[in-house]
């Protein structure tokens, strides 16, 4: 401001002020210049420092993830190794003359893997089974830097240190006779099978038992037990009830008790099963077992609330050694037992299907039938007895068969009323069942006890026939504790017209079953037969209460109702009795009589003909309206 002032009176101030302010206007630009120079690099260096940031931190990731791969990777191989258990069969030592001919160690040692899988496939167990599986771990060659060890040594070094596996070595050799086999496991002397034949197979096949024996003694039981070697199968669980652990002396007394109870043993059975719920009170196959003993001896309320037990243990974890793949099944299985008992039918057919430890398809086929005969659907049932008749035919199939087929022959003849068929079935069943016994001292049905489950039946044929005397001297054999046996004598009395002796077989039974509708359903019949209406219906009432989807009391209510003249009423107890068994011929042809009565003839000629395209009695069948 002061050069200012000056110069406008000294013209040279002012040139030499204009001059200054030129060249500090270029030294202005120079360093504007120079200051956007320095942002751009600055603003650079920004950029290659954050990209640097970003790779160091994918690094930093990349390694973070590494390392955690790593601690997973190795806290599975702990894992695994921890649980590793089963059988691990190596190479076999073999001559190398025989290993040039392609008959190498690791042929030998997956032959005879092939043959424990098909073995324990074979063996019809509940019991979850142990592993087979070749050494895999050798294959792993992959080197750990600087140690000269491989992956495949650490896992089996883990799998030996924290596991419970099991190695299975062997060698195979040229014998003067022919070739030998010698197999060995953990801490166990070698077993050596020859065969004079020279054949490999027959050496596996006779070496696989032995290690399959070792290795998982009960399911080697039942394998035995499968293939009909019963006497074999005994010793086995009577060895392993010996000497096992406490899980394996529980499996072992429950195979002696099953043994038992197919033979018809049921007081050593019993026994057995009780001294293996000592050992193991939660698995439920000893409530499942004891059901089945209580079954078979007629006593339903027993074997009703054995089966809810079971029920009760499977929901508590008492499953835990169960092959876990068999649960929904096997808890199907029960659900069935108990539907058949409070005469719930249809469902109990559809819960009827293969779980194992439960006498395999025969088993399923047997038990469809005689759901088929209850639900009065003879077709179904003489579809299951073509198949069981197959059955019977192949060499494979449980010796039981024939008896069981018979049994289910007696029950269709009941069912159709005739009474001499029924007669000659059961008959025959009981010859065959002593034939089965006798000739191989092996297990008898499952489901159908000759004592308990035909020969009442039978009885009530002979009977309906008027042989009295043969009927009640059947019955006198009978133990007092048999439900269906009582309920027979009942109805043989009624047959009789000994309504008070009668009366008090049903009482008798009623009594002691409060969960088993079939006492009241007979009582109701019986009183249906002497004409007293009103208590029938009564007891049909109680019946359908406690099994609310049991066709027959519901058709015989109807028929009650028809009887006193009010038809209208029997036909809702006709339609809901539909529900639970829609093919059952005498249940059209009532339901068609209630409708005629109503005037409902299009209706009663629907029924009718439904009735006609069913099977029937010859009684039921000459009932039915012509043209």
């Amino acid at each position: 401001g002061v050069a200012f002032a000056a110069a406008s009176a000294d013209p040279a101030l002012r040139e030499e002020l204009r001059d200054y302010l030129r060249r500090q206007s270029d030294l202005a630009a120079v360093q504007i210049e120079e200051a956007k120079r320095e942002d751009a690099i600055r603003h650079w260096g920004l950029r290659v420092r954050h990209v640097s940031d970003v790779l160091k931190l994918g690094f930093e990731l990349a390694v973070a993830f590494i390392v955690i791969a790593i601690a997973i990777g190795l806290g599975v191989a702990l894992w695994q190794a921890a649980h590793a258990d089963g059988l691990v069969i190596e190479s076999f030592n073999v001559p190398a003359s025989m290993a040039q001919k392609g008959l190498t160690g690791q042929v030998v040692a997956d032959k005879l893997l092939d043959r424990l899988i098909v073995m324990q496939s074979q063996a019809d167990s509940i019991r979850a089974p142990s592993t087979f599986a070749n050494d895999s771990t050798s294959d792993i060659t992959v080197q750990i830097p600087d140690t000269g060890v491989s992956l495949g040594q650490v896992v089996r070094f883990l799998n030996d240190w924290l596991g419970k596996q099991t190695h299975l070595t062997g060698d195979l050799y040229e014998t003067p006779s022919g070739m030998a086999l010698t197999v060995r496991t953990d801490g166990n002397p070698g077993q050596t099978i020859a065969d004079k034949a020279g054949t490999l197979d027959g050496l596996v096949d006779k070496a696989a038992e032995a290690v399959f024996a070792q290795s998982q003694p009960y399911r080697f039981a039942v394998y035995l037990i499968g293939r009909h070697r019963f006497a074999e199968a005994v010793a086995v669980l009577r060895g392993l009830a010996a000497t096992g652990s406490a899980d394996d002396r529980a499996w072992a007394d429950l195979g002696l008790g099953n043994f038992s109870s197919n033979r018809g043993d049921f007081g050593p059975a019993w026994a057995y099963y009780r001294a293996g719920q000592s050992l193991d009170p939660n698995l439920p196959n000893f409530m499942e077992s004891l059901a089945i003993v209580e079954s078979k001896n007629g006593r339903e309320e027993d074997a009703y609330r054995d089966t809810q037990q079971a029920r009760v243990q499977i929901a508590g974890g008492g499953d835990k050694q169960w092959t876990p793949s068999a649960v929904p099944t096997s808890i199907r299985v029960n659900a069935s037992n108990e539907e058949q008992l409070q005469g719930d039918y249809r469902a109990a057919k559809a819960d009827n299907i293969f779980a194992p430890g439960t006498g395999g398809n025969e088993a399923v086929l047997v038990s469809s039938a005689s759901i088929d005969v209850a639900l009065h659907d003879v077709a179904a049932a003489q579809s299951d007895l073509a198949a069981l008749d197959a059955l019977e035919a192949d060499p494979d199939a449980p010796l039981a068969t024939n008896q069981n087929r018979l049994g289910v022959r007696a029950l269709l003849a009941a069912e159709l009323q005739d009474w001499a068929g029924t007669i000659r079935d059961a008959e025959a069943r009981a010859v065959a069942a002593q034939a089965n016994l006798a000739a191989t001292r092996g297990r008898l049905d499952f489901r159908i006890s000759g004592l308990t489950g035909i020969a009442p039946w039978q009885a009530y044929a002979l009977a309906r026939l008027g042989r009295f005397v043969e009927a009640d001297a059947l019955l006198n054999t009978m133990p007092a504790d048999c439900d269906q046996c009582a309920r027979m004598q009942g109805r043989v009395a009624a047959l009789q017209h000994d309504w008070e002796r009668a009366d008090r077989w049903f009482a008798l039974v009623a009594a002691r079953s409060p969960d088993i509708p079939f006492a009241d359903t007979d009582w109701g019949q019986m009183l249906l037969w002497k004409g007293d209406l009103d208590g029938a219906i009564a007891h049909f009432g109680k019946a359908h209460t406690i099994g609310p989807k049991f066709a027959d009391p519901l058709e015989m209510w109807g028929e009650a109702l028809i009887a006193k003249n009010r038809s209208d009423l029997a036909l809702a107890k006709f339609e809901e009795a539909n529900k639970y068994a829609p093919n059952w011929g005498r249940l059209h042809l009532k339901w068609g009589q209630a409708l005629l009565w109503t005037g409902d003839r299009a209706g009663a000629a629907a029924q009718f003909a439904r009735a006609a395209a069913l099977d029937l009695s010859a009684q039921d069948r000459a009932k039915l309206p012509h043209g």
